[in-house]
């Protein structure tokens, strides 16, 4: 598969008089916009112009390395910069109004370069760059989910600093940079906007409905293109309207392929997908945007600023700062998360809404669910209930249970995943991380049910699985309360739940009996654990 190395190696021969700007040349200066020109004075202090062949000599006579301004550095973005220098197309091009701003206060991060046949007049390409590997800069991108950044606003006054030297511009980015072409050329007045001939987002995503008029994005949309690879996340969110899009092909995987020399070239053009958006990546980003849409604009804003704030707790700047970090790092982050119940229920919304289509926040909603979580006496009283069931019944029907709720969640699984691809005329490429649910839970069923001994691995897991969360809830509610005693007793009955977790996992079949009995008399104390708090008046002993 070529990418853009080879295509610039196939025109570079060729100036633009004689081969038009075309779309492909967008993802070659996205991407070339990406260069650290910081070592340069003439560039960086004195906002002087050169030549992008000058740059790079510029770069070698200083002693410095040519380095992309991005955490995902690669070797074929090295060899592109030295392939484009020795290029007539490119190499002769004048690099201008080189800016790379990063406000940390503000959260605001901004990088943008001119790109031109001549110094002045006639037309340019301003390339906005994408996030880096700086703190603020990843945090800024999510504020794009409840406000207009200070990027944005840069955005606008760069375009408008390029038409006082340009006759006409094309406006290109990469990833965020995506974004700000987008803004900076749907908020121009008509005077300035008719002399944009072209807009580029590459893999950029768009807005929310409640931070820009969409109205705005219809205005644009005569004017602009949309590229983005199979396997589109960043590009997907908020994913803007635009007519003119393009899926493509990449020699990446996953999200890698967010990467712009990992994009296909066919003959000088777009290498198209025929096969369109990977089925899983147009999951993940139909769950994100739904679950954006669940919290509301000003609990967007308090999360990302307490999440943020935390990853940036103790001086850290870059992702690798705080990956260095480790283990510690992401404790501190999910000491933030979890502490807080509105971001608690935030992050437990997300698999919600990716894996089930926000159902589990449906039941959540009902009167029922809400009266049953609020009381305990109705959860002791269920915990007895099953303690003396798993006496009574005989212990063989553990196992036909598991297998008839396998049978049904199989059964279940595949008829929603017909009705679906019925609904959209039978297109399984839409619909193939369904179908590849539904295969797996066929597999597992058939061998559940054939395979000798199958049938008690399953069931095993799925107890030691139901014990392991007792043990958690046994836990957590040993934290909240202020009795010591009572807080003693939930963590020695945590224990005994993780332990007969554990025993159920490696236990041989014929110890299933006595097995019950522990895992019943372990049910009916935690319930009556539960009914002597509903009645904590009574009970002075407890305290919550």
């Amino acid at each position: 598969m070529d990418n853009i190395n080879d295509y610039v190696r196939w025109v570079g021969g060729t100036g633009f008089e004689g081969r038009p700007f075309s779309r492909v040349d967008n993802i070659v200066l996205s991407q070339l916009c990406y260069l650290d020109l910081k070592d340069i004075p003439e560039m960086f202090e004195e906002g002087g112009t050169m030549t992008l062949r000058e740059c790079v000599n510029s770069l070698t006579n200083l002693g410095y390395s040519i380095r992309k301004m991005a955490p995902d550095d690669s070797e074929r973005f090295t060899s592109l910069v030295k392939i484009c220098a020795s290029s007539k197309r490119f190499g002769n091009l004048y690099i201008s109004s080189f800016m790379d701003i990063l406000n940390e206060d503000d959260s605001m991060q901004f990088s943008a370069m001119t790109f031109s046949p001549e110094k002045e007049g006639g037309w340019a390409f301003v390339a906005f760059r994408g996030t880096d590997c700086t703190i603020a800069g990843w945090k800024e991108d999510f504020m794009t989910s409840f406000m207009r950044t200070s990027a944005q606003k840069m955005a606008e006054d760069y375009v408008r600093s390029a038409l006082h030297v340009f006759d006409t511009v094309l406006i290109g980015g990469h990833s965020k940079g995506g974004n700000l072409a987008v803004y900076s050329a749907a908020v121009l007045p008509d005077v300035l906007f008719d002399r944009v001939e072209h807009v580029y987002t590459n893999d950029g995503p768009g807005f929310c409905p409640e931070v820009l008029d969409l109205d705005l994005l219809k205005r644009i949309n005569p004017k602009t293109t949309r590229i983005i690879p199979q396997f589109s996340i960043v590009g997907s969110l908020f994913a803007p309207e635009i007519d003119d899009c393009y899926i493509i092909k990449s020699d990446r995987q996953m999200m890698e392929q967010h990467e712009l020399c990992s994009w296909g070239i066919d003959h000088g053009d777009l290498l198209i997908a025929t096969d369109g958006l990977d089925p899983l990546a147009a999951r993940i980003n139909s769950g994100i945007d739904k679950w954006i849409y669940t919290v509301d604009i000003e609990e967007r804003k308090r999360f990302i600023n307490a999440f943020f704030d935390s990853i940036s707790a103790d001086g850290t700047q870059t992702l690798e700062e705080f990956n260095a970090l480790g283990i510690k790092g992401w404790e501190r982050v999910f000491r933030t998360v979890s502490g807080d119940k509105g971001f608690r229920l935030d992050a437990a919304a997300l698999p919600d809404q990716l894996f089930l289509d926000g159902a589990g926040k449906k039941v959540t909603k009902s009167s029922l669910y809400r009266q049953f979580r609020r009381s305990d006496l109705a959860k002791g009283l269920a915990m007895i209930l099953a303690g003396l069931l798993i006496f009574l019944i005989p212990e063989g029907f553990m196992f036909i249970l598991v297998g008839l709720l396998l049978l049904a969640a199989t059964v279940i699984s595949i008829t929603l995943t017909i009705k679906k691809m019925k609904k959209d005329s039978w297109n399984f490429q839409l619909h193939l991380v369904d179908a590849t649910v539904s295969s797996a839970l066929v597999a597992t069923t058939v061998i559940t049910f054939v395979k000798e001994g199958a049938l008690f691995v399953m069931a095993s897991g799925i107890f030691a699985a139901l014990l392991f969360a007792c043990s958690y809830n046994c836990m957590a509610r040993a934290k909240k309360t202020h009795n010591r005693k009572f807080a003693v007793l939930l963590i020695i009955m945590s224990a005994v739940w993780a332990v007969s977790g554990i025993y159920i996992l490696f236990a041989p079949e014929n110890t299933l009996k006595v097995y019950m009995l522990i895992v019943g008399t372990l049910a009916i104390c935690d319930g009556l654990i539960r009914v002597l708090k509903a009645y904590n008046v009574r009970h002075r002993w407890y305290i919550r």
